[in-house]
């Protein structure tokens, strides 16, 4: 009987022993998460928050949604916004315009103290009306369909074989392929010589042109255009226009500064 007392207290006491340590360890390591989440969100008062309108802004500890934010050498666990460029500049004089313009009234009410924003500012971007000029083709609506570059491209150890289309109708064929290359760019002499496509090769048109010439894009083009351009051509030179693919031809793009809305929100210090 003794002994199976005894069995039955060592038992308990090590269960006992178990339920303590479990405990322990769940007391420390939610004492390191509490940390870590605290070091993570910045601590904010009632005091320290913004009230704006515009959905980019951040209501905590007058932030802006999109700038970096950098910690302040670990000192303090508080975020310090990193504004960088002139959008950083432009947002940093409207934070330190708007504290030092009055604050709201606080208006009572039945549901507890409020105090009403500023109307909206007009953008500066766009003026108020949501839309900018399209930076890519600058308000065109076409872009060049060759590209940016002056001239074209040519690779002499990789020409043979190329492909090219004329801008004028050439012997009947606009579609040619570098067949043979002579001369060097050092003694300034290199011709290459241009097949049409298509037909069997005794009826083959071939042609010789310079490098000036061939690089020249009122007179060739790199690669095969489509049928489509061909027959906008008309028979005629081809076009070098299409269609800008940032604003769809439609000159405009939406404002990213007040995000299409044409107003723009306020950095306000509200002292609670």
């Amino acid at each position: 009987m003794v002994s199976f007392l005894r069995h039955i207290s060592v038992q308990l006491l090590q269960v006992h022993v178990q339920v303590l340590i479990t405990l322990s360890l769940v007391s420390i390591t939610l004492f390191f998460a509490q940390n870590a989440l605290s070091l993570t969100i910045p601590q904010t008062t009632s005091s320290t928050f913004r009230h704006s309108s515009s959905p980019n802004y951040n209501y905590a500890h007058h932030s802006f949604s999109s700038p970096l934010q950098r910690w302040n050498g670990g000192r303090t666990r508080t975020m310090d916004i990193v504004m960088m460029g002139q959008r950083g500049k432009r947002i940093k004089k409207e934070i330190k315009k708007e504290r030092e313009m009055e604050t709201p009234p606080r208006i009572q009410t039945p549901y507890g103290p409020i105090r009403f924003n500023r109307p909206l500012a007009i953008c500066d971007a766009c003026s108020g009306r949501g839309v900018v000029r399209c930076n890519v083709c600058e308000g065109r609506g076409v872009i060049r369909a060759t590209g940016h570059r002056k001239r074209n491209a040519l690779v002499v150890n990789r020409a043979v074989g190329s492909r090219w289309t004329s801008v004028d109708i050439r012997c009947g064929h606009r579609h040619y392929v570098v067949s043979e290359v002579k001369g060097s760019r050092k003694k300034k002499n290199l011709e290459l010589r241009m097949s049409n496509s298509c037909g069997p090769e005794e009826k083959r048109v071939h042609l010789w042109i310079s490098e000036d010439e061939i690089r020249d894009k009122g007179e060739w083009r790199m690669g095969w255009v489509t049928l489509e351009e061909i027959l906008q051509a008309d028979k005629g030179p081809l076009i070098d226009a299409k269609v800008c693919f940032r604003c769809k031809g439609e000159c405009v793009i939406k404002c990213v500064e007040c995000d299409g809305m044409g107003k723009t929100g306020y950095h306000q210090v509200l002292y609670d």
